[in-house]
């Protein structure tokens, strides 16, 4: 047993899993890992449309104010080579954990009678986007490959602050549906539907673990980052929707 944590910080969609892997991780080690989440406009609880100042209130922001934690986990790689860039994360030091695919979220008992990407094209339908983190710019990517793009655009009535504000409108029926996760159904279960696409139209975004620039405690970080790899860790991920591809 050892008095000194590792500390990582978890966009807050990831965190679940994270708790779980963390508790066998103690059990096998003795090391505790204590886990901090997002807690800016991202992830607040609500519908929240995004605005210029919650746009640019990502983890990274928070993490970088922070200067405290070993670890971060993103809902998509790509946000972790934004910290690179920035000299948050440190370069090469990253592993994959499992990942997520594309999903159409609806509300709870699907009010709108959505069963494919072809239905958010038609009249009438409201929909959701985040302009965010780790659904940033994923509808485009699946509709482009099924020629929806002009179709389904002029649809997207809401423009959520992060994956968390998202999933909350389509919870509370603010809109007909939403470009998401198929995992995003652990998220609310009581509140939200999720239709499935077929594997040639889904998008697939990995969630990775980073060693960070200000880790205080770069051994435990590095065997808890490898813990995350192994199959313990990753069952806790399937646990939650989650894929090894």
């Amino acid at each position: 047993m050892t008095d000194k944590n590792v500390k990582i910080f978890s966009a807050r969609a990831c965190a679940q899993p994270l708790r779980e892997a963390a508790d066998i991780f103690k059990q096998k080690t003795g090391i505790n890992v204590e886990i901090s989440q997002c807690d800016r406009h991202c992830a607040s609880p609500v519908a929240e449309e995004a605005s210029e100042i919650g746009a640019n209130h990502d983890f990274l922001v928070e993490i970088a104010e922070a200067g405290i934690y070993d670890l971060a986990i993103g809902g998509a790689d790509y946000l972790l080579d934004d910290g690179e860039i920035q000299g948050i994360v440190k370069k090469g030091e990253r592993r994959f954990i499992a990942a997520r695919k594309s999903a159409i979220v609806v509300p709870k008992g699907n009010p709108a009678g959505i069963t494919c990407l072809k239905d958010l094209g038609e009249t009438g339908v409201e929909i959701a986007v985040s302009v965010i983190d780790c659904c940033k710019g994923m509808w485009e990517d699946v509709t482009i490959r099924e020629g929806l793009v002009e179709a389904i655009r002029p649809n997207i009535s809401f423009y959520a602050n992060g994956c968390v504000a998202l999933v909350e409108a389509v919870a509370s029926a603010e809109v007909d549906a939403a470009f998401g996760w198929s995992a995003f159904k652990h998220l609310d279960p009581e509140r939200i539907d999720v239709v499935d696409m077929p594997r040639e139209q889904q998008v697939w975004r990995a969630t990775s673990v980073a060693l960070l620039s200000t880790s205080t405690w770069e051994e435990g970080a590095r065997r808890f980052m490898q813990f995350l790899t192994t199959e313990d860790a990753r069952a806790c991920y399937k646990k939650y929707g989650w894929e090894i591809p």
